[in-house]
């Protein structure tokens, strides 16, 4: 575990069960700072991914959600690949 990425890395308090994830080392005025959203319902928390794969995901607690974020912080980022070309058809002429 990198220790310099945990220490960079803070739970701000939204609401009672609500927090967002920030990564310090990026300006607070930079929306690239928020990591993620977590929300804590029926006992689970539910996090909702700004950096990586931004799938929802769950977590039993606020440590697991840090594991989580680390793994997410270190990993290079990929550069993002041309979208896949849908095919048209060609307008009816009638």
């Amino acid at each position: 575990m990198d220790l310099g990425v945990v220490h960079q890395l803070e739970f701000v308090p939204l609401s009672p069960g609500g927090w967002r994830l920030c990564d310090r080392s990026v300006s607070s005025n930079d929306p690239a700072s928020v990591v993620a959203y977590v929300e804590e319902r029926r006992g689970a928390l539910t996090v909702v991914w700004l950096v990586g794969q931004r799938a929802p995901s769950r977590a039993a607690d606020l440590g697991e959600v840090l594991l989580q974020a680390i793994d997410r912080v270190s990993r290079p980022s990929q550069p993002r690949a041309r979208p896949f070309p849908i095919p048209h058809r060609a307008p009816l002429m009638g």
